[in-house]
């Protein structure tokens, strides 16, 4: 009984307390990175790193970094450049009015 207990506030624990924390203290770091070191100048619509910010808020911070990582690989001098929004998450409530 305990145990199941236990099992079943980890999971809770898990889902709201670590992983938001976790989130917003990625989300953090890339906004000091923004304000601090960043000159702005990138050839995509966002920057690679609001693209980065807004793909860990919308996808989870492992998926979020791994797109990050690969917008930052595809900028580059010989890329053209232009609006890349970032992805959704496809099975996310939505709500409609």
């Amino acid at each position: 009984m305990w145990k199941d207990c236990l099992q079943t506030a980890g999971r809770f624990l898990k889902k709201k307390v670590f992983k938001p924390r976790l989130r917003g203290l990625c989300i953090r770091m890339i906004t000091w990175y923004q304000k601090y070191l960043s000159r702005g100048t990138c050839l995509y619509t966002p920057t690679c790193s609001e693209y980065t910010k807004r793909s860990i808020n919308n996808l989870g911070v492992v998926r979020g970094i791994a797109c990050g990582i690969w917008r930052i690989l595809r900028c580059n001098p010989l890329s053209k450049g232009g609006i890349d929004p970032a992805p959704e998450a496809y099975f996310k409530k939505r709500w409609l009015l």
